[in-house]
């Protein structure tokens, strides 16, 4: 089975198994980054892995709370971000952004939204939105599909009644199912005083470059593509168990995706 950690090369069989993995990292590729809850020790390997993991203050003592899972990408979009949000399940150093991706002159203006979790969300304690970044967002799929190429994905489509275009893209996360007698999906506003959302998004992509890596500390190898998608790049990061075969450039990839990202290059308020 795979999950979040499996697909940039951390394939532990338990949740002890990659407790003891993450105890053992190299000191080699890590740094401290201080936050007001503790901080994040972000440990990175050549692969482009990464993991960010939850140092909390207690007293004058430090305790692991959690860990992110991470890829450092060369994937860029142009956001917007209009609201931080905590779930209630999300510790003190996780949490999520909305933002407008491809964002006009003013907000509301944009190619589209989307959710991502922020991987430091706890250092961005004091900024608030709507502000201009940019942001490289890592894509770990729950389902994927890949198709050689344009011409093949739209004979997959042929007797669809809702077609997708080879670069687009849909903030699933922010829909759940019918609502009690609407018959219509619920929208989880972001701005609404309880939100659960998860982030999510379905996408469709075409892929510009494609590599098999492998993460050093376990071995263990996976695909690391970077596709373009309706408003910017993303990174997708898959196990080999996801995909038969290689990746390759010219390829279209379509699925549902855990997004995680970074905000980089900041500039300026919108």
């Amino acid at each position: 089975m795979t999950d979040h950690f499996s697909v940039i090369g951390f394939n532990a069989g338990s949740a002890e198994e990659l407790a003891d993995l993450v105890s053992r990292l190299p000191d080699a590729g890590g740094q401290s980054q201080p936050c007001a809850p503790g901080f994040y020790y972000r440990w990175r390997s050549d692969a482009g892995s990464e993991l960010w993991i939850h140092m909390q203050k207690d007293g004058e003592h430090l305790s692991i709370v959690g860990v992110t899972p991470f890829f450092s990408g060369q994937g860029r979009m142009p956001v917007r971000v209009m609201k931080k949000r905590q779930r209630p399940f999300d510790n003190a150093f996780e949490g999520a952004v909305f933002v407008e991706i491809e964002p006009g002159a003013r907000p509301h203006q944009c190619a589209t939204v989307a959710l991502f979790d922020l991987v430091d969300f706890a250092c961005w304690q004091n900024r608030h939105g709507p502000f201009l970044a940019q942001a490289q967002i890592s894509a770990f799929p729950h389902d994927l599909a890949v198709f050689p190429d344009e011409s093949t994905f739209a004979r997959a489509q042929a007797g669809e009644m809702v077609k997708f275009a080879p670069e687009s893209f849909f903030a699933s996360g922010l829909f759940s199912g019918p609502g009690e007698g609407s018959g219509q999906a619920v929208f989880h506003d972001p701005n609404d005083r309880e939100f659960h959302a998860p982030s999510r998004a379905f996408f469709t992509g075409r892929v510009l470059k494609a590599e098999l890596r492998r993460n050093a500390v376990t071995g263990q190898d996976f695909h690391a593509a970077l596709v373009k998608t309706l408003g910017g790049t993303l990174d997708v990061v898959a196990d080999k168990r996801q995909i038969h075969g290689a990746l390759q450039p010219g390829n279209i990839v379509q699925g549902e995706f855990w997004l995680c990202g970074r905000l980089i290059e900041g500039n300026g308020h919108s």
